[in-house]
This record gives C-alpha cells, sequence and structure tokens, in this order.
C-alpha cells in the first residue's frame, strides 16, 4: 500500500471515530479474562485492552490511544493512530496490524496472518510469525527468538512525511528468519540489516548494508 493511501485511511478511520461508529470517546474500553464479543472495539482518546483467552469477532482501533492484546485471546485487525500496540503471547491476529506513532511489539507465539505496518513506530518481534510481511516508514526492526516473517520486509519511501532519522536498523536474531527479500524503496535513508545468533534472509537485501554479528 502506497503511503498516501495508508494515511488516508487512516485520517478516515479517525473521522469516523470522532463522528460515531460504536466508538467509545474519552474512555478506555476493556475486555476480561475469558470473555467472547461480536464487533468491533472502536476507541477515541482511550486505550483497547483485551484480557487473556478472549475471542473478539471484529477488529480493535484506537485513536489517541494503545491496543494491548492478551495471552491466547483472537481478534481482527489492529489499528492504532498515536499509540502502541502490545500483544501478549500465543494471540492470533486474524488480519493486519498496523500502528502510526507508535511501536509495535509482541511475544513468544504470536501469530499475525496479515501484513504488519508501522509509520514512526519501531517494531519488536519475539517468536512471533507475520505470514504477509512488514512495511515500515522509519521505524527500526527486530526479530528475536524464532521469529518468523513469510514475506518481503519493505522499508518504504517516505517523501512528503516527517523525516526523524535517517539510520534505521533491522535486526534479525536468534534462529529468526525473514523468508523473503528486504527491500529498501528509500533512497535517502541508510539501512543496516544486523544478522546474528542464526538469523537468516532467505531471499535478498536491495540497498541495504549487511552486518554480520
Amino acid at each position: 500500500m502506497k503511503v498516501s493511501r495508508y494515511f488516508s485511511r487512516l485520517a478516515l478511520l479517525a473521522a469516523l471515530l470522532h463522528f460515531g461508529c460504536d466508538a467509545s470517546i474519552n474512555k478506555t474500553i476493556r475486555v476480561q479474562d475469558g470473555k467472547k464479543r461480536n464487533g468491533d472495539l472502536n476507541s477515541v482518546n482511550g486505550s483497547v485492552i483485551v484480557g487473556n483467552d478472549c475471542e473478539i469477532r471484529g477488529d480493535c482501533r484506537s485513536v489517541n490511544g494503545s491496543i494491548e492484546i492478551g495471552r491466547t485471546s483472537s481478534v481482527g485487525d489492529l489499528t492504532s493512530v498515536n499509540g502502541g500496540i502490545r500483544i501478549e503471547s500465543d494471540a492470533v491476529i486474524d488480519g493486519d496490524a498496523e500502528s502510526v506513532n507508535g511501536s509495535v511489539r509482541s511475544k513468544s507465539g504470536v501469530k499475525i496472518e496479515g501484513r504488519l505496518r508501522t509509520i514512526n513506530g519501531d517494531i519488536d518481534l519475539q517468536g512471533t510469525e507475520v505470514k504477509r510481511g512488514i512495511v515500515t516508514i522509519n521505524g527500526d526492526i527486530t526479530l528475536a527468538d524464532k521469529a518468523t516473517v513469510r514475506g518481503d520486509v519493505i522499508v518504504e519511501d517516505q517523501k512528503g512525511h516527517s523525516n526523524h532519522s535517517r539510520h534505521l536498523d533491522i535486526r534479525i536474531a536468534g534462529e529468526s528468519v525473514v523468508e523473503g527479500d528486504v527491500i529498501v524503496e528509500d533512497e535517502d535513508i541508510e539501512v543496516r540489516v544486523i544478522l546474528s545468533g542464526g538469523g537468516k534472509v532467505l531471499g535478498e537485501i536491495k540497498n541495504a548494508e549487511l552486518v554480520r554479528e
């Protein structure tokens, strides 16, 4: 997805949440352990917190708040604007996970069935499987503890958007694997791909420096 389309989608999301669309305003949404919920969870100026062993038959969205998914829970898409995403062990994200101005962190056994995207946010995946690849603008990436990306890792061109850093690291460690390519589309940023502890990229590394530790 191109950057302009991505920002347009998130701007539309913010507007929809602001003007209703089953949104909680200025309040955190909490789902207690073991609960099942039908429908989306939307919050403006509040977080979305899903407990352990939950089943959410819908998406989780937050504007100006974080999203937290508990252990062994399952949810649809995750979208956060101005807030981070935290996913506890063995949770399943049955769709995409997207964050603007916030990091994405997940623990061992997590499965993200779609694509993971961030703008101005780091990615830290421990023992996580991402089915459709990773796309970032201006965020460091760490894969550890046998994390697997079954697609490409792409550093997208950030022309027209704020540039906080001219350097970005993609660290692949602890027997983690990127099954596709690592592709740097932004020619104005320096990217290092750091392999350590048996970390591998099975495809090509394009427009980035390879460092082995």
